[in-house]
This record gives structure tokens, sequence and C-alpha cells, in this order.
């Protein structure tokens, strides 16, 4: 049967990203505690085409990613599909990325009601530098100091999504869980599912008593991870006003070469 999609192309340009995106696969997640998580991934795959290919094929970036669906998703994994991508489209450049959520679970302030909490991670693999990509997208509570310092009682205060990207190689490794609590001990108060009366208040007072704008949070966050020996890493951090139409916003990075 003739193949279309390895026939010579007319425009002989190289593209350097084609594949597919938003392709849906159960995953299993190594967590901190030696346990292991089920969740689905939202999976992308790209990798060049040469110019003389008309065009590649997305199937079998789809069989790579199926055959190892039992295997726990890791830095590793994601290497030895995309080896195995790269061996069967005959390409150099492979670029993986699986976007899923995660669950962690922890107890009310006080009342120790159990909260089961959600955050979006990124795993991102490059095969042509062997590069791995971390991303944990997560929410905490900022009370704005200069709302405090010039109001004689109470302050506004903004939840803060806070996105920190590490850079890991095979020297270097953090968990989810690590980001998460970075995030969490840098803000002015933690946010939860479940709060009694009682963990309001707490959560509340904790917050006032621990401003911080959007400039403190994002800078605690960069020594926090210098401190973890991290060299390689991207911080964003986005205040959602409560007294304003817009947003407060901060990023810093930290790269050196791989």
């Amino acid at each position: 049967m003739k193949d279309i999609q390895k026939t010579e192309s007319n425009h002989k340009i190289i593209i350097p990203k084609v594949g597919i995106q938003n392709f849906k696969l159960p995953i299993t997640i190594l967590k901190k505690s030696g346990q292991t998580q089920n969740t689905v991934a939202d999976i992308s795959i790209f990798v060049e085409l040469n110019a003389e290919e008309k065009g590649t094929h997305m199937s079998r970036l789809i069989v790579g990613a199926q055959k190892f669906m039992n295997s726990k998703i890791s830095r590793e994994t994601l290497s030895d599909i995309a080896k195995y991508i790269a061996n069967k489209l005959n390409t150099k450049s492979v670029e993986l990325s699986y976007k899923f959520p995660y669950f962690l679970i922890k107890t009310s302030p006080l009342s120790k009601e159990v909260n089961i909490n959600n955050v979006d991670v990124e795993f991102k693999y490059f095969k042509n530098n062997d590069i791995f990509k971390l991303t944990v997208l997560t929410t905490c509570t900022a009370l704005c100091p200069c709302s405090k310092e010039i109001s004689d009682s109470s302050a506004h205060n903004q939840r803060s999504n806070i996105k920190i990207s590490v850079f890991c190689n095979k020297d270097n490794f953090v968990w989810i869980e690590d980001l998460v609590e970075i995030a969490n001990s840098s803000c002015s108060c933690q946010t939860y599912s479940v709060l009694k009366r009682l963990d309001e208040k707490f959560v509340t007072e904790k917050a006032y008593h621990n401003p911080k704008f959007v400039e403190d949070i994002v800078r605690e966050i960069y020594d926090k991870l210098l401190n973890i020996n991290i060299d390689n890493f991207e911080i964003s951090v986005t205040n959602h006003e409560s007294i304003h139409q817009h947003n407060a916003y901060a990023f810093i990075e930290h790269k050196k070469q791989f």
C-alpha cells in the first residue's frame, strides 16, 4: 500500500515540531512516600520532520506512548519513549509533554479534617539535549503588606497562582511534593479544600500576620530552590487581586549551562 506520508515534499522545508496534542492516557506516578498514584495525562508529542518528507506518522507517536503506559512515568520513562519514537521515525528531535492533575492529602490546620488538594503538573522531556523539565502549578494565599499598613483594620488578600519549573539532568532530582511545600511555605498562607470555622479563623489570622507582596513570594521561592541545589529553574507568581481589576505578577529565573 502506498505511503503518501513518506513521499517527497514539494517545499523542502524542515518542520521543527510536528505531532499530536491532547491525547489522553491513564498513567501511574511514583510518590515521594514510595506509594503510587493513578491519574490521567494530557499528552503532546512532537518530532522534527526533515525537508524531504511530506509528513510524519502520527500513529507511531501514539503507539510509542501506549507501549509504556504500564510503566511509572518518570524522567527515565519519557527518555525511553523518546528513544523508541526517534528510532521508529528516524529523527533526532523528540519532545514529550505529560500534563496531569496530582492529588495531595493533608489535614485542616485545627479541625484535622482530611483535605484532598490537587495541583497541576507537567513532565516535559527534550531528547535532543536530554533535558527533563518538571512544572508544578499550585495556589496559595497572599495578603498585601501595604494594605495592612495603611488600614485601621483588615487588609485585602489575593489567591496566588504559583508556577515553578525546574530543569533536571541525570545528576539532580526533585519531588512534586517538595515543590508544593516550597510554594506553601513562601506565601502568606496555604490553601485548603476543607475548612471548618476554627480553621477559617486560623488561616485568616495567619495570612494577616504574614503579609507578602508578589515580589516577596517569588524571591523566597528563588532562595529555597538554590538551597536544594537546583541550578536551572523558572518561577512565576500571579496574584489575582481582590480590589483591582488587574493581576499582580512576578517572574524570575536562574539558568546555568547543562
